[in-house]
């Protein structure tokens, strides 16, 4: 498997490693979250200083309100996180400072798809159209992949992850992608969506403001709040997409 590939596969495996320890395998209960977090997630977790941050995560995240995370509830977790860590890696890169590999898997996982995406931004900081095919085609090869975003058809994946039309990916939107790839993974391994029933998200519907509050978690200011609830307002439109 190619470097993308074996994130998501990280990805799927940690979320069924602790959905199963209750026997249903499908869903994360509050106590399999809060292992999780703990154990994957140890990072994060000590840079909180709200001792109710594992409730907090889960009322952000569960959108059908029935006190369980499904996976695609709980990919949002794992994007926000992925822009806080982003944003940090460049910073400690102009310190010239290393980033520990000490790392639990799922703050490795994170890691890895920064450091994928880095790689292939370069100095510009944002994926162009032939950079993102070149990535597609070197970073993916699974039919089941390659038929939500084909690098042969590069024109049709641009549609799907470019939102703002600018002709690039940036991180937010490579983040969307990763998000499509992984649930479309999971389907092909499970044979099931990932979907829960959804309520009434409100504003912070599908995982927006547990994202920007990953993300200030990190020390980081969110300034395009605007920009981020307009794009939770496309991700509706995301299934159709796929």
């Amino acid at each position: 498997m190619t470097e993308l590939e074996k994130c998501m596969e990280s990805l799927i495996v940690i979320f069924h490693r602790y959905a199963s320890q209750d026997g249903d395998g499908k869903t994360l209960n509050k106590k399999e979250l809060k292992k999780l977090v703990e154990n994957e997630l140890p990072g994060f977790l000590a840079t909180q200083k709200n001792t109710k941050t594992v409730d907090c995560i889960m009322k952000d995240l569960d959108q059908n309100k029935d006190d369980k995370l499904d996976f695609e509830e709980f990919l949002p977790l794992v994007a926000g996180l992925s822009m806080a860590c982003e944003k940090c890696y460049v910073l400690h890169e102009k310190k010239g400072k290393n980033i520990s590999t000490a790392m639990a898997r799922l703050d490795a996982l994170i890691t890895n798809i920064v450091d994928l995406y880095l790689e292939y931004a370069g100095e510009q900081g944002r994926l162009s159209r032939d950079v993102f095919k070149s990535m597609l085609e070197a970073e993916t090869q699974s039919p089941e992949i390659r038929a939500k975003v084909n690098p042969e058809d590069i024109d049709s994946a641009m549609k799907v992850v470019d939102k703002n039309r600018d002709d690039e990916v940036n991180f937010r939107e490579f983040c969307r992608c990763v998000n499509v790839l992984a649930r479309s993974h999971y389907q092909k391994r499970t044979g099931k969506t990932g979907k829960g029933g959804k309520g009434k998200g409100g504003k912070g519907g599908k995982g927006g403001r547990a994202a920007r509050a990953a993300r200030k978690a990190q020390g980081e200011e969110d300034d395009d709040d605007e920009e981020e609830e307009e794009e939770e307002g496309e991700e509706e439109e995301e299934p159709a997409a796929e």
